[in-house]
């Protein structure tokens, strides 16, 4: 079987219209939480979304990260769609997911477990329910995480 070109990448995607989502249907690595999707093509293995966004646009600049306006570009979605990206930094990209609550657990769920604690349950009580460990709840608990976070 012949080696992908960069175009290829573009077989694997499941293309809509311009404002929506383009899934990505050909494989995936990394972790279950951080799970990407990725394409091998010219002897190179990278996200699907870099090749896509090299066809179009041309090549990332060195510093430079994709960011995707609709936090889709992970497991399972895996956004190709280019609209839906643009060049940014790492800085930005994480001020992006603390921003839009994708990394970590979301506020609503740690204000729950604060009202929880404040009402007497125990952490091992809390974190059976919401399937986290005793010491992430201890770490909400004390403030060592999510400190940044008002009631």
């Amino acid at each position: 079987m012949p080696a992908n070109t960069p175009l290829d990448v573009f077989k694997y995607i499941e293309m809509k219209g311009p404002e929506e989502c383009w899934r990505w249907t050909g494989a995936w690595g990394g972790r279950a939480r951080e799970r990407r999707p990725y394409f091998m093509a010219v002897g190179r293995r990278t996200m699907s979304y870099r090749w896509v966004w090299e066809q179009v646009h041309g090549p990332i600049p060195e510093g430079k990260m994709i960011l995707h306006s609709c936090d889709n570009g992970g497991w399972p979605v895996g956004c190709s769609n280019p609209q839906h990206m643009r060049l940014g930094e790492q800085l930005e990209n994480s001020k992006d997911m603390t921003e839009r609550q994708r990394h970590g657990l979301p506020h609503s769920v740690v204000k729950a477990i604060r009202r929880l604690l404040e009402r007497g349950e125990t952490q091992q009580v809390i974190a059976d329910r919401y399937g986290l460990t005793r010491e992430t709840v201890s770490a909400i608990a004390t403030q060592r995480a999510y400190k940044h976070l008002e009631e």
